[in-house]
């Protein structure tokens, strides 16, 4: 009969993230892991086979959080400003400045396996395609011109606001961040303005 786990992996990834969010991926010892995590390596070599699959695990926990930032309540300009708001808190907020795993990640790609790659990219398409849906939703609220580039609008949007969550990780001053966000709406009115 197979004895029942002293630990819960869940929170073994829990711990991990915030390991993976402070240090990196791969500043991030196993040492580190263990410390943080409580578990010996053949719990986690036994669970999670690797440091990299245990990462994805931990990239994984991390995305879901981060999903629940883009549900805003408003629709169209008013969620986008919203949300570059909420990010620009985020990135203030954290007396770490972890900064965002996923900005983190995709700064580390070369250091990961191509499906960890990939989960990031899939964040990175999710980010831009937030900010598509809203300005399209902008045009059908007339809040934006039918002739407008979307396109473009939301990787300027997007770009900003992977600028927003990298100077968190930076430690710039929250003026910084704030004075960033503050231009990125304001561009953003200013698309709007003539309609």
């Amino acid at each position: 009969m197979a004895r029942p786990r002293a630990y819960d992996p869940d929170e073994a990834v829990k711990a991990a993230m915030q390991v993976f969010w402070q240090k990196g991926f791969v500043a991030t010892s196993m040492a580190d892991i263990y410390a943080a995590t409580g578990l010996k390596p053949g719990n986690l070599y036994a669970t999670f086979t690797d440091k990299e699959t245990l990462f994805r695990r931990a990239f994984q926990a991390y995305s879901e959080q981060f999903r629940a930032t883009l549900q805003v309540e408003s629709r169209g300009r008013q969620a986008i400003l919203d949300w570059l708001d909420v990010q620009a808190r985020l990135a203030t907020d954290d007396p770490q400045r972890k900064g965002c795993l996923i900005v983190n990640t995709l700064a580390e790609r070369e250091a990961h396996a191509p499906a960890t790659r990939a989960l990031a990219d899939a964040r990175l398409a999710e980010i831009r395609t937030f900010f598509r849906d809203h300005l399209e939703n902008a045009t059908l609220a007339h809040e934006l011109a039918p002739d407008a580039d979307r396109d473009s609008l939301a990787d300027f949007l997007t770009g900003m606001v992977l600028a927003i969550m990298a100077m968190g990780r930076a430690g710039a001053s929250a003026a910084m961040i704030r004075n960033a966000t503050e231009i990125a709406k304001q561009s953003l009115v200013e698309a709007t303005k003539a309609v």
